[in-house]
């Protein structure tokens, strides 16, 4: 009998030449109405199938769509504060005709300073002016050096361009002197 559990059961003369479900149906006694019913259920989940694939595919193309569009418009509200900067600058040089007091250019330039420093702070963009610190090569790249043997070595002597700072990134080293004594 141990021989025969590895055999494979061959189809008898009954089954052979009818369809599947006829075979199904011989070999394990369904009825036509319990066929009927399982066909149906089969159909039923077929289609709850078909439809949740098809929801998965309109899901994802809907979250490529947002996603492309937060990247495309990811700038356009530190554009919005720009603009009016912009303007200010753009309107002070159109009254090239007018003589304007150098006092008046000076106030107008720190306006527009401010409305940076608020448009900064806003943004969580900070500054790295980093005159007399240690040298940290992750916030800061030293353009040249300077000797000094009353200072020591490592500090900034000079920032020649502040640096930036974006959600605690850095965006742009500060360009820095350094003292080196060698």
């Amino acid at each position: 009998m141990e021989k025969n559990k590895d055999k494979k059961v061959k189809p008898t003369k009954a089954t052979k030449g009818k369809t599947e479900s006829a075979a199904l149906k011989s070999t394990s006694g369904i009825t036509q109405e319990k066929f009927d019913a399982l066909q149906k259920k089969h159909d039923e989940v077929y289609d709850s199938l078909l439809r949740a694939t098809a929801e998965i595919e309109n899901i994802k193309k809907r979250s490529q769509k947002e996603i492309e569009n937060i990247y495309k418009f990811s700038n356009e509200s530190i554009i919005q504060e720009l603009v009016p900067i912009y303007e200010s600058l753009d309107l002070s040089l159109k009254i090239e005709g007018e003589t304007t007091a150098p006092d008046k250019i000076k106030e107008g330039n720190k306006i527009l300073l401010s409305m940076f420093e608020k448009l900064f702070e806003k943004n969580n963009i900070k500054i790295i002016n980093p005159l007399k610190e240690q040298f940290n090569p992750d916030y800061h790249q030293a353009i040249s050096t300077k000797a000094d043997e009353s200072l020591d070595d490592n500090l900034i002597v000079e920032v020649v361009q502040k640096g930036y700072i974006l959600n605690e990134r850095v965006i742009k080293p500060a360009l820095v002197v350094v003292i080196k004594n060698t």
